[in-house]
């Protein structure tokens, strides 16, 4: 009787066991044969399952963006203000030496994506930004809701996510302290939108 593989699995199982290989070499530094050591299948299955390299990078860092937005649906359930949300939404990249290795990559990845031309990797960008923002909306409507900040501000939430882009170059280029400048940035920003009668 023959074995039945589901596909989507087997893709995400052999992306899961690259993902250490990722971390410790970067995007540029890896290749199929040491993706398949790695995950402990043949070259031939790997093409089985991807079309080429970025094609497992993509379902690595899929697999990152699946755990970072779990610990953002999580965020969004906590019991404290909406400032200290915003704070913990935009510093979570930089929180430890995991994330860290993760934002390295991703680094890596707009490098590749700002240089290469590659409509796959702007879609795959656009994606993963629409659903960062998704989230980002449901704290805000949330606070909207609850009368902590003015309906107004809404619009300049959309910025939020150009902000820690530019921040995550920002932060490599000029050695700028990531979490510091966070929590300044939205102190700054709560002044504006934050309703006056809330404390």
């Amino acid at each position: 009787m023959a074995i039945i593989v589901n596909k989507e699995e087997k893709r995400r199982a052999i992306a899961l066991a690259s993902k250490s290989l990722l971390l410790e070499h970067g995007i540029k530094n890896i290749t199929i044969s040491k993706i398949a050591e790695c995950a402990g299948v043949g070259k031939g299955t790997i093409y089985e399952y991807f079309r080429n390299k970025e094609d497992i990078v993509f379902e690595i860092i899929s697999v990152f963006i699946a755990e970072h937005e779990k610990w953002l649906h999580a965020l969004i359930r906590e019991d404290i203000s909406t400032k200290e949300k915003i704070k913990r939404f935009l510093s979570q990249l930089y929180s430890d030496a995991d994330y860290e290795k993760q934002l390295s990559i991703y680094r890596e990845f707009l490098a590749i994506s700002l240089t290469s031309n590659v409509d796959e990797m702007r879609d795959f960008s656009r994606a993963c930004r629409e659903r960062f923002q998704i989230i980002l909306d449901q704290i805000v409507d949330e606070a909207i809701l609850m009368g902590e900040i003015k309906a107004e501000s809404k619009e300049m939430f959309g910025m939020l996510h150009t902000y820690s882009l530019g921040l995550v170059v920002e932060s490599k280029v000029n050695e700028i302290d990531a979490k510091v400048h966070i929590d300044q940035f939205v102190e700054t920003l709560f002044t504006i939108i934050e309703k006056k009668d809330i404390r």
